[in-house]
């Protein structure tokens, strides 16, 4: 198998910073991307924006659709790509795919495959600012692009059933959280102004109580569990003898 340098066909961008004392600089039309916004695998809007002002007197550049977003701490676990065009702080990377013999999805897998990888040497080498040369540096398998896009295709119908499933499981543990509420009432401020009740009566509260926390807990259980399962599955695909 093929590998090349990341360097050798992507530019690396550097983020920038921006006075927050000054307000012509910020709620413009800009998507200003931090690490805050980046939790998912596409970036359509971001938690503050800029103005055209405040992108000119930043070090940051307006990315293309396409780029690819990464933390410059190289704590890989979240890795996106942008469907509008953005601006980024200096807490994040951009990597701009120039070579036709690479597809962007594919890069952006094979990144969140290697989380574990780079998240230990990478906070390391990120005390000296060598965020850019890390990822530079990072060999990329390089396939026929029809076997980068299958990839791309299959990972990102695994990632879409679990997402359903971690969606699924916050709102049935919202969904428990608000029943307990409406039933009982917060037990501390007692705003449905129970009597106090007799002692067999507060062992049942508390029965109940104790199986709704383990309820929930089974709940955040089988969230991990589905990250973990996406995080191996994502993995194994770009593990093989001669990548070892």
């Amino acid at each position: 198998m093929k590998f090349v340098k990341l360097g050798n066909m992507a530019r690396i961008i550097c983020g920038g910073s921006l006075d927050r004392s000054n307000s012509a600089y910020w709620n413009g039309s800009i998507p200003w991307v931090t690490a805050r916004d980046i939790h998912d695998g596409n970036i359509i809007d971001s938690l503050e924006r800029i103005t055209e002002f405040g992108l000119k007197k930043s070090a940051s550049n307006l990315l293309p659709i396409g780029s690819i977003l990464v933390p410059a701490s190289m704590a890989l676990e979240n890795v996106v790509i942008n469907d509008v065009p953005v601006a980024i702080n200096k807490d994040l990377k951009a990597i701009i795919v120039e070579s036709l013999d690479l597809d962007r999805n594919y890069i952006q897998y094979f990144l969140l495959s290697k989380a574990n990888n780079f998240e230990i040497s990478g906070n390391e080498w990120m005390k000296n600012g060598h965020a850019t040369e890390i990822l530079a540096n990072i060999n990329i398998p390089l396939l026929p692009m029809k076997e980068q896009r299958r990839i791309a295709l299959t990972l990102d119908k695994a990632d879409a059933i679990c997402k359903k499933r971690r969606a699924t499981l916050k709102l049935a543990n919202n969904f428990l959280h608000s029943i307990f509420l409406d039933t009982f009432g917060d037990p501390v401020t007692n705003p449905k102004e129970w009597p106090i009740p007799p002692i067999a009566v507060k062992e049942r509260y508390l029965q109940i109580h104790n199986k709704m926390i383990s309820i929930k807990e089974k709940l955040a259980n089988e969230l991990v569990q589905s990250n973990f399962l996406f995080n191996s599955l994502v993995a194994s695909v770009f593990t093989s003898p001669e990548a070892a």
